[in-house]
C-alpha cells in the first residue's frame, strides 16, 4: 500500500471519529435538553397543582378551575410526548382524576362573618392568593395564556387577596369585641363592612355581608341598651343626690 493510499485511510478513520464525535455530542445535547425540558415541566406541573390543593375552595372561581385544569393537563400531554413511561402515564391519570373531583365553590358558612376562624389561617390563605397573582403573571409572559385572560384572573385574585385583608381586620374586629365591648369594635365592622361591599361587583359576597349586617344591627342594639342604662342610672343617682341634698 502506497503512503498516498495510507494517508487517505488516516484521514478518513479521523473524519469518521470526528464525524461520530459529533453525532454523539448531538445526542447527548438532545438527552440534556430534553431533561431540563421535563425538569421545567414537572416544576411547573407541582406548582399548579399546589396552587390547585391549597387554594380555599370559597376562593377558586370557575375560570381560574378551567384554567389550572387546562394547564395541568397541557403539561402533562408535553410530559408524556417527551417521555411516555408507565410512570408518568399513571401520575397523569392521578391528577386528571383529582381535578374531576375538584368540588365547586362552597358557599360562604351561615352565621359567620368571617371566611377562617383564625389569624393562621386567613394569613396561609392570603400567601396562597399572592403565590396565585405570582403564577398567572408567569404562564402569561411564557406564552401559556392570553393577556386578556391572564389580566381577568389576575383581577380575581386581587379581589380574593382584598377579600382575605377584610376577612383578618374582622377577625381582630372579633378578638377586640370580646376584651373591649362592642361600642370600641363598631366603627370597624362597618368599615370592613364597606370594602366588602365595594369588592361585591358579582353578588358573590352577598351571604358574607348579610352576616356582618346582622352583626352590625345586633352591636347596634346592645349599644343603645346600654347607653339607656347608663343614663338611667345617672338620673338615678342625680335623683338620689337632690334627695340627700348632695
Amino acid at each position: 500500500m502506497s503512503p498516498l493510499k495510507i494517508a487517505l485511510l488516516i484521514l478518513l478513520g479521523v473524519g469518521i471519529m470526528a464525524a461520530l464525535g459529533m453525532v454523539i455530542q448531538d445526542i447527548e445535547i438532545r438527552k440534556r435538553e430534553r431533561k431540563l425540558k421535563l425538569m421545567r415541566l414537572k416544576n411547573a406541573i407541582r406548582r399548579a397543582t399546589h396552587l390547585l390543593e391549597n387554594l380555599p375552595q370559597l376562593l377558586v372561581t370557575p375560570g381560574l378551575r378551567s384554567m389550572l385544569k387546562a394547564y395541568l393537563v397541557s403539561r402533562w400531554d408535553t410530559v408524556l410526548q417527551l417521555e411516555p413511561s408507565p410512570a408518568n402515564q399513571e401520575q397523569k391519570a392521578q391528577i386528571l382524576n383529582q381535578l374531576q373531583s375538584i368540588p365547586e365553590a362552597t358557599p360562604h358558612p351561615d352565621g359567620q362573618m368571617t371566611i377562617f376562624t383564625s389569624h393562621d389561617e386567613a394569613s396561609r390563605a392570603l400567601a396562597i392568593v399572592k403565590e396565585l397573582g405570582q403564577f398567572i403573571a408567569d404562564i402569561q409572559q411564557q406564552g401559556n395564556i392570553s393577556k386578556e385572560v391572564a389580566d381577568q384572573l389576575l383581577l380575581q385574585a386581587k379581589r380574593s387577596y382584598k377579600r382575605l385583608e377584610v376577612d383578618i381586620d374582622l377577625i381582630q374586629a372579633q378578638e377586640s369585641e370580646s376584651h373591649q365591648g362592642p361600642e370600641v369594635v363598631i366603627h370597624h365592622y362597618r368599615n370592613c363592612y364597606g370594602k366588602l361591599q365595594h369588592l361585591n361587583q358579582d353578588h358573590f359576597l352577598d351571604r358574607q355581608l348579610f352576616e356582618i349586617r346582622n352583626h352590625l344591627e345586633q352591636l347596634a342594639a346592645a349599644i343603645e341598651i346600654s347607653q339607656e342604662e347608663k343614663q338611667q342610672k345617672e338620673q338615678q343617682e342625680k335623683t338620689e343626690g337632690r334627695k340627700f341634698n348632695f
